[in-house]
């Protein structure tokens, strides 16, 4: 039924502006009054006539949970949102596709205390970057001297060997 599944001008409009060009939309997810979009560089999401836009290597995980209608997913510096969404389309399978070709690389050092994970993440926009992200868990801090010092050698023998 992929005439009734298309997406209202609209919205399209909308998120070309929100984004500053053209839109290449691959999937959406739709619910009462919220709109999810997923383009070959961003996740999307409209409330009302409000946009929010995060680039693939911003997000960190989410998942789609069926017997709820729920969507949720969280960025890489920890803010968690959700989505009631009636038809999620095939927004979940690119959701995953998405933030895997985005990261490059993952390590994990031991700190004083905890674990920190560190993770390269690539731009999938026309002018990739890459992003470093350090996760800690366990209680890692990442002010303590000596789990800093075990992050940032990591991360530039990363660098080094991967780029």
């Amino acid at each position: 039924m992929e005439l009734f599944n298309r997406l209202d001008p609209v919205i399209l409009e909308g998120l070309n502006e929100a984004l500053g060009h053209r839109a290449d939309v691959l999937a959406h997810g739709m619910g009462e009054g919220v709109v999810l979009l997923g383009t070959r560089a961003h996740l999307a999401r409209r409330v009302g006539d409000t946009w929010r836009v995060w680039g693939w290597e911003e997000v960190g995980s989410g998942s789609w949970i069926g017997e709820a209608d729920m969507f949720r997913w969280r960025t890489v510096e920890g803010e968690r949102f959700e989505a009631q969404l009636t038809d999620p389309g095939r927004l979940p399978e690119l959701f995953q596709e998405r933030v895997q070709a985005s990261t490059v690389v993952q390590s994990v050092v031991d700190g004083t205390r905890g674990q920190v994970q560190i993770v390269g993440r690539r731009s999938l926009g026309e002018n990739p970057k890459l992003h470093w992200y350090a996760v800690p868990a366990g209680g890692a801090d990442l002010e303590d001297p000596a789990t800093r010092a075990a992050v940032v050698a990591e991360t530039d023998r990363l660098a080094t060997e991967y780029f």
